[in-house]
């Protein structure tokens, strides 16, 4: 712990409420079953992946986000279509990076 020592008094005060909330099953029960937030757990998937891989991903995104919205706004089927060549590009490229990674992890 930073800082200076808890008084006696506090001491005492943080012992009532450390023993007030033992006492509570629901809450105890709650924080045993926790799970962490979606961003979070997500936050940790993308920094676990190698830079390459979520820099293809991000970039895929945006294109496609970026094509389906100018598709419907146009009303222009041949850029459905380029979206669906662009995932189908992000997918190709991730599992050829994906190869290359566990490739380089085997050596």
């Amino acid at each position: 712990m930073d800082g200076p020592a808890l008084s006696p008094r506090e001491l005492v005060i943080l012992q009532q409420i450390e023993a007030e909330l033992g006492s509570d099953l629901e809450l105890e029960r709650e924080l045993r079953t926790m799970r962490p937030a979606r961003l979070a757990r997500l936050r940790r998937s993308l920094v676990a992946r190698p830079r390459s891989v979520v820099v293809v991903i991000a970039c895929c995104l945006a294109l496609s986000f970026g094509l389906l919205g100018l598709a419907v706004a146009l009303r222009a089927p041949v850029l459905l279509v380029a979206v669906v060549a662009a995932w189908g590009t992000t997918l190709a490229a991730l599992m050829i990076l994906a190869h290359l990674a566990r490739r380089g992890r085997s050596r």
